[in-house]
């Protein structure tokens, strides 16, 4: 090597070091790299189910699953609001362990999923869209059905959707506020449309945030959970469960509980559109700030008689006041076929005031355990009876 191509390579190795040099002094020490977060840990030895039932770890590593449905080929499948996504769960080797797998992505916000001949239905903030399904898996784009209200800031982000018995979509269209009059009809609302998302039509209104609701098998009644607003104090108003039917009105924002004129400055000036009288009062009060999320009949047939065609309900929980309650999962007690209480299902989320996670999602599955997301610790746990 000649002396002039020995000086240029010693020349840049001293640069080099010069740069490191400066570098490290820079910061008084050379940084190592960030170690990736570490995985949730299921508390499984802290969750409660009544005697006889079990409870295992389907999923893990999901933050921001949501709602859930099943395929018709029998498989799992959670929206993830976090990560804009619709992922499967299919358990391909039989250990009881999904192998979760995209099918979507780029939607916003998705939270609520259903199925109806041939197609995969999402909810999204700005829009109800399908996609054709076929050989367990979507085919082709998504195509924008229905446009949803949206707004900046916008407190309630989620829309879910469900297919009732006439064939008809129902979409729940929560508050863009925590209390307001709507500038847009279209909130506080539950539509219906054509399974084409055609001839939208306003099925009943006056509810804060119907983010679960289902039909009775039994009775064919339609039952919808409620969250109450903030700011009136730590135990009011009470969260509901509501026997929804077609033109009623569920007094919201102008009356609160069982029709209690709601006193506040956000509706100082404003003129109410429904009377205490005319306006349908709670089937059931909850505890304020439980935060009802997914509410779903269990149609399976593995668990006991007891609990055939039973009502449960994901309580999210509290994240507005100093005393954390809900996160768990009930039973809602039916008496002639109206809710009279609850009982606790699933418990153990929320121990000496800590929290382990956020029940969201609910589905019967086709083996028929119940399926339960957790969409803060990213989790999808199964419930199964005698196994």
């Amino acid at each position: 090597m000649n002396s002039a191509l020995v000086r240029r390579v010693f020349d840049v190795a001293a640069v080099a070091a010069g740069l490191a040099l400066i570098s490290v002094s820079s910061v008084g020490r050379a940084q190592a790299p960030a170690a990736p977060p570490a995985p949730a840990v299921a508390p499984l030895n802290d969750l409660k189910v009544p005697a006889g039932f079990s409870v295992s770890v389907f999923a893990s590593e999901l933050p921001g699953a949501r709602m859930m449905a099943v395929s018709p080929e029998g498989v799992l499948i959670v929206a993830r609001r976090r990560a804009n996504e619709v992922v499967a769960l299919p358990d391909k080797n039989g250990d009881g362990r999904a192998e979760p797998e995209v099918l979507l992505s780029d939607l916003t916000n998705a939270h609520s999923l259903a199925f109806k001949d041939g197609y995969l239905y999402i909810s999204t903030t700005p829009a109800v869209v399908r996609v054709k399904w076929a050989n367990g898996r979507p085919s082709g784009t998504p195509e924008k059905i229905i446009d949803l209200p949206t707004s900046t800031p916008s407190v309630h982000v989620t829309r879910s959707i469900a297919f009732g018995k006439d064939g008809r979509l129902y979409v729940a269209i929560g508050s863009s506020c925590n209390v307001c009059v709507e500038p847009d009809p279209r909130r506080t609302t539950i539509h219906v449309f054509n399974a084409d998302g055609s001839n939208g039509q306003l099925f009943a209104k006056g509810m804060h945030n119907a983010i679960g609701f289902d039909w009775d098998p039994a009775t064919g009644r339609m039952w919808a959970g409620d969250t109450g607003q903030d700011g009136l104090g730590d135990g009011v108003p009470p969260e509901e469960i509501n026997l929804i039917e077609a033109g009623k009105h569920y007094g919201f924002p102008f009356f609160v509980g069982r029709n209690e004129a709601n006193h506040v400055a956000e509706l100082k000036d404003a003129k109410p559109d429904v009377t205490a009288d005319a306006a349908v009062a709670p089937a059931l009060e909850m505890p304020a700030h439980v935060t009802p999320m997914d509410l779903r009949f269990y149609t399976g047939s593995q668990f006991p008689a007891a609990y055939r065609n039973a009502l449960f309900l994901a309580l999210h929980g509290s994240s507005t006041i100093p005393t954390k309650v809900g996160y768990k999962v009930v039973r809602v007690v039916m008496k002639n076929g109206r809710p009279a209480g609850t009982e606790d299902f699933m418990t153990g989320w929320l121990k000496n005031g800590e929290v382990t996670g956020r029940p969201a999602g609910l589905a019967t599955g086709r083996d028929g355990a119940l399926y339960v997301s957790d969409d803060n610790k990213g989790f999808i746990y199964r419930v199964s009876y005698g196994h």
